[in-house]
């Protein structure tokens, strides 16, 4: 079971980001440093979560959404929200917010209240949190009649495989403005809105 047009459009996605991502020059201060470090690991997690589907392995990759959206909320918000006592406990294994504070913060102080990152979190946090955690949800796409083996429906890998694009495209950008390359934001807009077409998922 694959879904081949949204499949090959994370791939492209992948290596698009790794071409305009890999060479660029970033500030070296701490609190970007780990930022940008949480940043890299939600692409990395992208690209994991491409191969995986690639190998039929759905379940894992399934698993690996929560974790990317963590990664991408946390590096987000270390850089422009944290204090400096909560940098310092960050680095001591402690974030004392959940996802969801984590997220508002970041969006208000973007002047984006209730934006993007929100509407995500309601539609899809607790049901990638079972999935990550194997909750039911997930054990019940474990099975098929007589058998025990991965059963998603394609929504729900069309579905997987478009989050896993959308968050490690927002990485990447994040990326491209910290590194103030002005030159690549028309490219990486252009890249937005063609990753977005619906044509893909005919």
């Amino acid at each position: 079971m694959q879904i081949p047009a949204e499949h090959a459009a994370l791939v492209d996605l992948v290596q698009w980001i790794d071409v305009h991502t890999s060479d660029l020059s970033l500030p070296g201060d701490e609190r970007s440093l780990i930022a940008i470090g949480c940043l890299d690991v939600a692409i990395e997690h992208q690209a994991a979560i491409a191969l995986l589907h690639s190998s039929e392995l759905y379940g894992s990759s399934f698993a690996l959404l929560r974790v990317l959206s963590e990664a991408l909320v946390r590096g987000l918000w270390l850089h422009a929200c944290a204090s400096e006592e909560e940098l310092a406990k960050f680095k001591k294994g402690r974030i004392d917010k959940n996802f969801a504070t984590l997220v508002e913060e970041y969006e208000n102080y973007m002047g984006t209240p209730n934006g993007v990152l929100t509407g995500f979190k309601c539609s899809a946090w607790s049901q990638m949190n079972d999935f990550t955690h194997t909750g039911f949800i997930h054990v019940g796409r474990r099975h098929r009649p007589g058998r025990v083996e991965a059963n998603y429906s394609d929504e729900d890998l069309k579905n997987a495989l478009g989050v896993a694009g959308a968050l490690g495209l927002i990485a990447a950008g994040y990326l491209i403005a910290l590194a103030e390359r002005r030159d690549l934001l028309p490219l990486f807009y252009e890249k937005m809105s063609s990753y977005a077409t619906p044509a893909r998922n005919g």
